[in-house]
C-alpha cells in the first residue's frame, strides 16, 4: 500500500509540475562590430526553432537612421514565401516576414534574411544598436519580432 501512495504521488507530481518548453530565437550575426563611414555592411537576421516546428516569423529591426541607410533586404531560403519585406528609412525600421508553406513547416537554424545598409558618410561617431523591436513582458503582441510556431 505504502509503494502504492508513492506511486500516484510521483505520478500526480509529474502532471503538474513544469516543464520546460523550447522557444525559437532570432538573432543578428554579427552580433557587434566596427564600422567605418561610407562602408556597406550585411547582417543576417537569423533563426534557432530548437525543436519547435515553425509556420512563419516577422522581424521588426530598428536602426539609427543618422548613422545607416539601409539599401536592400535579401530573403533567406527557409521559408519558401517572404511576403513582407519593407525598409521604411524615415523611421529606421525594417520588417521582414517569412512564411512556410502549409504542408511544411520550418524547423531548425537559418537566415531568415540579410540586411544590407550603408554607413552614413556623416554618421557620428560612437556607439549605436541595430535590435529587435520586441517586448518580452508581452507575449499577446503580434506587431513585433515574433516566431510563429
Amino acid at each position: 500500500m505504502r509503494k502504492l501512495f508513492w506511486l500516484l504521488v510521483i505520478s500526480l507530481w509529474l502532471l503538474v509540475a513544469p516543464q520546460m518548453v523550447l522557444a525559437a530565437t532570432l538573432s543578428l550575426s554579427p552580433a557587434t562590430g566596427t564600422f567605418n563611414k561610407n562602408c556597406k555592411v550585411s547582417i543576417k537576421v537569423d533563426l534557432d526553432t530548437g525543436a519547435s516546428q515553425t509556420d512563419g516569423a516577422d522581424a521588426i529591426i530598428k536602426y539609427d537612421s543618422s548613422r545607416f541607410t539601409a539599401t536592400s533586404v535579401t530573403p533567406g531560403t527557409i521559408y519558401p514565401d517572404y511576403p513582407g519585406n519593407n525598409i521604411d528609412s524615415a523611421a529606421g525600421k525594417i520588417t521582414i516576414s517569412g512564411l512556410a508553406s502549409f504542408t511544411q513547416p520550418f524547423t531548425g537554424q537559418g537566415t531568415l534574411a540579410t540586411i544590407n545598409l550603408i554607413v552614413a558618410e556623416n554618421a557620428p561617431v560612437g556607439i549605436t544598436a541595430i535590435k529587435f523591436d520586441f517586448d518580452p513582458n508581452d507575449k499577446a503582441n503580434t506587431t513585433d519580432s515574433n516566431v510563429v510556431q
